[in-house]
């Protein structure tokens, strides 16, 4: 039985009951996102049993004879990361196949380079190396690992593809800006407003509170993975700071900017140069609408398929005995 809900299961830090505090007026539409995210799990994805020490980990592996890890910043030990943990690394005695699909250091690659002693053991136990960053590709190579540059798994799958499962009942009748901001910053509230400014429709806001608590924008909170495809899908243009909510609006197509704060920040930026987007990437303070031009998908779409036939190329070579 899975048991949802809105609120944080273990309020052992601040932030989690700020968190809990500021969602009780919410209770109803986020019961629901958190249902459909646990149905979409149930319904679209095969999964194991859930895994809650890394013994567990460890006792699942010992089923298959080949695991991939991956993606996401998943061997990105940086302490203030709460779920961070060396198991992603699968730091137990090998017996099965091991591949690294577009795992990511993130920012902690620089900190990475300093714990080699520690890392390069566990790495070494991988069959196959793939990075998604183009930082965590040559730090793995300047320590003699042989290693990929690949594409996020989200990529691996077109639009087609996700179209086929997106759920557009939220979707609303006329235009509007979708707004997705995981951290819900005031550089990204405001271009999200100078958007509504600048093409005179609403922007939805489908991130949960604490983030962007006083913004003013509205929020539609009943939104799980099927919903937020059908959003993005329908959106008039995306203002984002995510890069996730930067993928998906390359996969669909559609009109974006995704703002940064960070100039040296390496995820997006990597993104966005392999998709011939990176004029996308903006600070709320080099923002200007009609510099950015007209959208032409073509080019990402090019960019996104070499990059896909590439990916599957090095996933069938990994996973060959």
């Amino acid at each position: 039985m899975n048991i949802v809900t809105p609120f944080a299961k273990h309020i052992d830090h601040p932030k989690e009951l700020i968190k809990t505090i500021s969602r009780i007026p919410y209770r109803k539409p986020l019961t629901r996102r958190d249902e459909l995210f646990v149905s979409f799990g149930q319904e679209v994805l095969d999964t194991t049993e859930r895994c809650l020490t890394s013994r567990d980990v460890e006792n699942e592996v010992r089923q298959f004879d080949t695991v991939i890890c991956g993606s996401d910043q998943t061997w990105n030990l940086d302490s203030g990361i709460r779920y961070q943990s060396p198991v992603y690394y699968l730091n137990f005695p090998k017996r099965e196949r091991r591949i690294a699909y577009a795992t990511s250091f993130s920012d902690w690659v620089v900190e990475a380079e300093k714990q080699k002693d520690y890392l390069y053991p566990m790495i070494s136990t991988f069959d196959a190396l793939s990075m998604r960053e183009t930082s965590g590709v040559d730090l793995l190579r300047s320590w003699g690992f042989e290693c990929e540059h690949v594409c996020d798994p989200t990529l691996l799958l077109g639009k087609d593809d996700y179209a086929r499962i997106a759920n557009r009942d939220v979707v609303p009748d006329k235009p509007y800006v979708l707004y997705f901001a995981w951290s819900g910053t005031k550089d990204s509230i405001e271009a999200a407003k100078a958007a509504e400014k600048t093409f005179g429709i609403p922007v939805i806001n489908i991130v949960p509170p604490p983030r962007a608590m006083f913004s003013g924008i509205r929020r539609r909170l009943d939104v799980g993975p099927k919903e937020f495809l059908g959003l993005v899908e329908s959106a008039r243009f995306v203002v984002t700071n995510s890069f996730h909510g930067t993928v998906f609006s390359a996969i669909f197509g559609k009109p974006f900017v995704s703002i940064t704060s960070d100039p040296g920040e390496t995820r997006r930026t990597s993104l966005l140069k392999s998709l011939g987007l990176v004029d996308r990437l903006r600070s709320a303070e080099d923002l200007n609408f009609t510099e950015l031009g007209e959208f032409d998908p073509s080019t990402s779409r090019r960019a996104i398929s070499a990059q896909r036939e590439h990916a599957l190329e090095y996933l069938k070579g990994a996973l060959a005995v």
